[in-house]
């Protein structure tokens, strides 16, 4: 995983200072290494998480010379876990290679197929390729978006990167808030991630999930939708049992495809269901797998727990069973809110977006990962929006489940999900895969009948009986799910009502066109200082703390406050 940047300047030859600027605005992406390739117009910056052939051979950008002598440059985040099958499959069919990385089997598979090797890939990635050739930039995003990628065309100049932040140091960029997706943001009370290529930066739009894009030097533009779920949906057993027998074997092999690895491998364990049925597979395929399978990682057995104490949402308990059942080692945290709270402006930095809750738990806990040597964790992210894990589902008649998942998994819940996790764990660099995207997975879980997913008064029926001896009986029949929260009420009780302060005493608060701010501050204020947050609050903690959440985005995004502390 890493983070990538880049630029066409349609006026001018790319100036390496900007490009170094812009490349390591990332840099807490790719802690690892660094690298720019400019050609003329155009450059490609790259900041390297070594994950795969950590050596010197799989820096990026990376080139690849073609079967016709043509060269082609890519500047590449995420991984194509397939890329053992598919280097084999290229080099039968004549091409070589220097390194052992998946990276370069991009460049081969590119060259081989042209945009059609996205389909072969079974992966997360956003990546450009720049043909010196055809000069043209090939621009391309994984099926669900998982891994991001940003662009923009403004004044002459088109540019791409992993995050907006990047933009606020992109040389001569025009910095200005899209207030229409302010106010859909405001108004949902959610990140609209997957339902609009628009971000809050205005002329920085996503890549959408299953997309490419092609861009020539003299701006011509062409892209192309190359992945629909309901295109690829298959064949499923037509007796349960069976259907359960291949659901896990899909699940095993989506584990084992995201266990190779170069360097160690942990996961983030909350003792839920999703997460343990992760660390069950990892340890049935340990006490299985008889030879090591092809970039096996050298240690894989470090959970990290999260605990908070003296709440309803502790799963410690049912964590630490997961554990004694697998054998791996804990390191469990506890969360002090408190001093989280030092870390607040940091996370924004991080989040770059109006995000409807604090994510300082999980942004927490994948620092305290790189802090004990672990850069690559195995999570049970996605799950829910894909087999109805969460409890609302089960009051849905059967007809309506299925357009309720897809609509969950592709445009509500899971992208801003996704985003929030890549944001989380890549602010320290931690890469973070999940078996639960794997697309085999998935075109399966959507061919599925509803009551595969509801039943006998459970979510994630399937799931449950597909991991029937991986994770302990309690573990695989409970029915109570806990989400990541934050504290939010106790917050606003206590250490947040400074910072609430400063948002309501700041002219993004006091001059917005979003909402009341003289009258609802000082209301929320008075509010604060009686400490009359109560439980019942909780949507009001939400909307109160987006509305803050913009007024600081605005100000580090907009005017380039930085936060002064955590990490940049």
């Amino acid at each position: 995983m890493c983070g990538i940047a880049g630029i066409i300047d349609f006026k001018r030859a790319v100036a390496p200072s900007a490009l170094n600027r812009f490349t390591d605005s990332l840099a807490h992406r790719g802690p690892d290494g660094r690298g720019i390739y400019i050609d003329g117009n155009v450059g490609l910056g790259h900041r390297r998480l070594s994950v795969l052939d950590p050596s010197n051979a799989g820096t990026c950008p990376m080139s690849f010379v073609t079967k016709e002598g043509h060269r082609l440059w890519i500047t590449f985040n995420g991984e194509v876990y397939n890329f053992v099958e598919l280097q084999r499959e290229l080099s039968r069919r004549g091409h070589t290679f220097r390194t052992r990385t998946d990276t370069e089997v991009v460049l081969a598979a590119y060259a081989e197929w042209g945009s059609s090797c996205l389909g072969r890939f079974n992966g997360m990635f956003a990546f450009a390729i720049w043909d010196e050739h055809d000069k043209t930039l090939f621009l391309a995003r994984d099926r669900f978006g998982v891994k991001p990628l940003y662009v923009s065309v403004q004044d002459a100049r088109f540019a791409f990167a992993s995050e907006l932040k990047a933009f606020v140091a992109l040389e001569g960029f025009k910095r200005a808030c899209d207030e229409e997706v302010a106010s859909a943001t405001l108004t949902s009370g959610q990140a609209i991630e997957g339902t609009t290529d628009r971000t809050l930066m205005r002329d920085v739009t996503r890549l959408m999930p299953g997309h490419w894009l092609k861009i020539d030097l003299s701006g011509n533009v062409k892209s192309a939708k190359w992945w629909d779920t309901k295109e690829n949906l298959v064949y499923t057993p037509s007796e349960f049992g069976e259907r359960v027998e291949a659901f896990r074997e899909l699940f095993l092999d989506a584990v084992r495809l995201r266990t190779r690895s170069d360097i160690p491998i942990g996961t983030s364990l909350s003792g839920g269901l999703d997460s343990s049925s992760v660390v069950g597979a990892l340890s049935w395929l340990q006490a299985h797998a008889g030879e090591p399978s092809e970039r096996a990682p050298p240690d894989w057995r470090r959970a990290f727990i999260a605990g908070f104490p003296d709440t309803n949402i502790d799963e410690v308990d049912h964590a630490m069973a997961v554990v004694r059942h697998s054998g791996v080692r804990e390191t469990l945290w506890r969360f002090d809110p408190v001093a989280a709270l030092s870390d607040l402006e940091a996370s924004v930095w991080s989040m770059e977006d109006v995000y409807p809750g604090i994510a300082l738990p999980p942004w927490s806990l994948y620092r305290l990962m790189r802090q004990n040597g672990v850069f690559v964790s195995l999570d049970g992210h996605g799950c829910d929006e894909l087999l109805a894990g969460y409890p609302w589902y089960l009051d849905l008649p059967y007809s309506d489940l299925g357009p309720a998942l897809h609509r969950d998994f592709h445009h509500t819940l899971l992208p801003s999900i996704l985003r929030n996790f890549d944001r989380c764990s890549m602010a320290h660099g931690i890469e973070v895969r999940m078996p639960f995207m794997d697309y085999r997975l998935v075109c399966f879980a959507f061919s599925l009948p509803p009551e595969d997913k509801l039943g006998g008064g459970f979510t994630k029926r399937i799931l449950r009986d597909a991991v029937t001896g991986l994770v302990p009986e309690e573990i695989r029949t409970r029915r109570t799910k806990v989400g990541f929260n934050a504290p939010m009420i106790d917050w606003f009780n206590g250490d947040l009502g400074p910072v609430l302060r400063s948002c309501v005493n700041h002219k993004y608060w006091r001059d917005n066109p979003w909402w009341r701010g003289p009258e609802i501050g000082n209301a929320l204020l008075e509010k604060c200082e009686r400490r009359g947050w109560t439980a019942s609050d909780w949507d009001d903690s939400l909307k109160t703390w987006s509305r803050m959440n913009l007024v600081m985005w605005l100000r580090m995004f907009i005017d380039g406050d930085r936060p002064s502390g955590g990490v940049q």
